[in-house]
Formats: structure tokens, sequence, C-alpha cells
């Protein structure tokens, strides 16, 4: 019985041990990634980077691309998850009746800013890795990150067409990449504020605070989405 009771401390420490060490991995191929893109990583580097033997990655993901899948997975699904709580609860709270558009961008995108940590090395190392996948995309990484917004696209788009019910679903397309472009970008001047060039105004511009930053983004995006439609073809 006491061979067997001191064994529980051990498991218990291996298994932190083990926890330990996958954070290690993920946050060292989040860093590498977003500098160097996810082919330009070797596993090597990471290893080195994150300080464990050589064996961690395939012992802990199995191959290079299944941690470049768990780096963007630990990011996005919390985030996600919380985006269609947030719907849930408004599309029960209105019944029968017509939501807000305010309201729908607000779950949309206070998710993603209230996970940001600012100015701390993890947050701008994801934010430039997401921007590294558009512009240099893996098949098999697209394929994920599609999977992971697939039912925050279905569930957003069809809450926004029924508040908007005379806008085509294609231009709703390019409008809410005009969205997540001005969200991404807002992000990434609020972590750099201080070091982002000031206009020539009589007044500075001021760093709101992340309240202040969720209201601007909705008010602009929300009047883009029910702006008009262009004279265009």
């Amino acid at each position: 019985m006491k061979q067997e009771a001191a064994s529980f401390p051990a498991q218990g420490a291996q298994a932190d041990s083990q926890f330990a060490t996958r954070i290690l991995l993920l946050d060292a191929a989040e860093r590498l990634f977003s500098q160097h893109g996810i082919e330009g990583t070797s596993v090597r580097e990471i290893i080195k980077a994150a300080g464990v033997n050589l064996g961690a990655v395939n012992y802990h993901f199995g191959t290079k691309q299944r941690l470049a899948l768990e780096v963007f997975a630990r990011r996005l699904e919390p985030v996600n998850r919380k985006r269609i709580a947030l719907l849930d609860v408004l599309e029960a709270q209105a019944g029968r009746r017509k939501l807000k558009l305010e309201r729908i961008i607000d779950a949309l995108i206070r998710p993603a800013v209230e996970t940001m940590e600012d100015g701390t090395p993890a947050c701008d190392d994801f934010m430039r890795l997401t921007s590294r996948c558009f512009q240099e995309p893996d098949p098999e990484v697209k394929s994920f990150v599609e999977q992971q917004f697939a039912e925050v696209v279905r569930r957003f788009d069809s809450a926004i067409l029924r508040t908007l019910p005379w806008l085509p679903a294609g231009e709703l397309f390019w409008r809410m990449q005009f969205l997540f472009g001005a969200l991404h970008h807002g992000q990434e001047i609020l972590l750099r504020f201080d070091q982002v060039p000031q206009p020539q105004l009589d007044v500075s511009p001021v760093k709101p605070d992340r309240e202040g930053f969720i209201k601007r983004v909705v008010s602009f995006v929300t009047s883009g989405l029910a702006a008009p439609m262009p004279d265009v073809r």
C-alpha cells in the first residue's frame, strides 16, 4: 500500500512535466512560425527554442504539421466558442424579434479583443502568424483554419442577412472581409500604439481601453455593413 500511494505524486509530476513540455513546444513553434513561416522552420529549431529533448515533437504531436495545427487550434477554438455562445444568447433573448446589427457585430468582435494580452510576445506572434498564413498558405493549415471558422461564418452570416435582408450574400462576403481586415489591423495598432507615427493634429489621438476599442470597431464596421449598395457591376 505504501508503495502504491507513493507512486501517485510521481505520476502527477510526470503529467505536469509533459503538459509543460507541450506548452514550451507550442510557444516556441508559434514564435518561429510567425517569423519564418511553417515551411521555413525546422523541427530542430523548434526543439532548440523550446529547450526540450530531440524526440519531444514526435512524442507530443507526431509531426511538425500537426504541431502547427495545434498552434492554431489553441488560439482559435476558445475565441470561436465564445462567439457562438454570445450569439446563442442574443438569439434566445430576441426570440422572433430582429436582432440589432450592432449586437451581432459586438458578439463577433468582442471575444477576439478580450483575449488580447496587451504587448505580450504571445499575442504579437500569433497575429504575425495569422498574417503569414494568408501570405503563404499551407493547404492543410488553410483547410484547418477554414474548418475552425466554418460554424462562425455560417451562424454570423445568417444572423446578419436576417437583419439586412436586402443585402446580397455575395456583397456580404466582401463586407465581412473588410470587417476582419479592419479588426486585425486595428488590433495591431492597439498593440503597438506607442510605436505608431502620430498624425500632425491639433489634438493627438489617445489609446483607448479595450471597451473603447471594441465600441469604435463595432460602430465603424456596422456602418459599413449596413451601407447602401454601391453602383458597381
